[in-house]
């Protein structure tokens, strides 16, 4: 936590003092393409290890007025390849969603009516199926509704104590990471047998936080929405085969064609790291029929053809740091400059 509070503060304290805009013309390339996640009113349990994977419509509304007072356009996914093209056209943004959260509805549709802003949606079809889980969030949930967890199905360990915040947050971290070190091809089996071994319901669980095919297609129908693909059940693409990436990537594509009518012209992969989707995925990516695709790797846009539209970059809007100066120094392409 003092890492983030040190970050947000460094990154806060650039934006006020000015540099950001000064130095933005060498650094801040085209524009950016945003990756958010969920968008809703905080909650009040304490033990959230998800967090930064959400944020407040209010600080959503706070963002989009921000990125508008600073001139840059709002623009679609659709619109993303030839903005890119144009050597001289204005700096502009484009917001994306993974995973088609409930929220995406209930809470975020509405802030990006009210600001005229695009956005894309990256559905995981075996989530709207409920055939398949998103193993971090329900991990969260069996973990703070139990004071004692049993993690059998997940790596052996008989059950253990997590009553207070710390043992909770402790237990998580060592189950995620078992998770993300595990085969891709077990990780839904084993996600389904600890919600059963602890009575959770899992159907009810999604409904309650997942759209369904209906409230999906009630979202395409806006305007202002697009509709993206995310696989079927959010593997790590990079540990998988070749044949089994095309079908996790075309068998989730083709379902969203069945059920809104149009296949989709845009793709986000899953987990978006280096060790998630690496140069084969992307070279594979060319040949199944999409636009663009996009990572959740930190970076602006370049243009004047330098971006490889199938691994674009995003600037996560981070849960922990709801704070438009720093969306504001992210904005300015800096850390991503030095980092480079």
């Amino acid at each position: 936590m003092l890492k983030k509070q040190l970050i947000k503060f460094a990154l806060g304290t650039f934006a006020a003092s000015g540099l950001a805009r000064l130095i933005e013309p060498m650094t801040g390339g085209r524009g950016a393409i945003l990756m958010l996640h969920r968008v809703r009113p905080r909650g009040p349990r304490a033990f959230q290890p998800n967090e930064h994977l959400e944020i407040t419509p209010e600080f959503l509304d706070e963002a989009l007025y921000g990125l508008r007072g600073l001139g840059v356009d709002f623009v679609s996914m659709d619109k993303v390849p030839e903005r890119l093209a144009e050597p001289k056209s204005s700096r502009f943004v484009a917001v994306t969603l993974d995973d088609a959260s409930l929220d995406n509805l209930t809470y975020a549709a509405d802030v990006f009516e009210n600001n005229r802003c695009p956005f894309t949606v990256f559905a995981t079809s075996g989530f709207l199926d409920r055939s398949a889980l998103p193993w971090w969030l329900v991990l969260e949930e069996v973990i703070a509704r139990h004071a004692v967890v049993d993690a059998r199905a997940i790596d052996g360990s008989e059950a253990e104590i997590v009553g207070s915040l710390q043992q909770k947050n402790e237990v998580f971290r060592r189950l995620s990471a078992q998770f993300r070190a595990g085969s891709e091809q077990d990780k839904q089996q084993k996600i389904q047998d600890l919600a059963a071994d602890h009575n959770l319901s899992t159907d009810a669980f999604m409904d309650e936080n997942f759209m369904n095919w209906d409230q999906l297609d009630e979202l395409a129908d806006c305007p202002l929405a697009t509709i993206g693909a995310h696989t079927v059940s959010h593997p790590m693409l990079a540990r998988l085969s070749s044949r089994q990436v095309s079908a996790e990537i075309l068998s989730g594509a083709e379902r969203l064609e069945d059920e809104l009518g149009a296949y989709p012209d845009h793709f986000a992969y899953p987990y978006g790291t280096k060790a998630a989707a690496d140069a084969e995925t992307f070279r594979q990516m060319r040949s199944l029929g999409f636009s663009t695709a996009v990572t959740t790797r930190g970076g602006m846009l370049k243009g004047g053809g330098r971006d490889n539209l199938f691994a674009l970059p995003r600037l996560s809007v981070n849960g922990h740091l709801q704070d438009f100066r720093v969306l504001r120094a992210l904005f300015s392409g800096a850390p991503f400059f030095a980092k480079a």
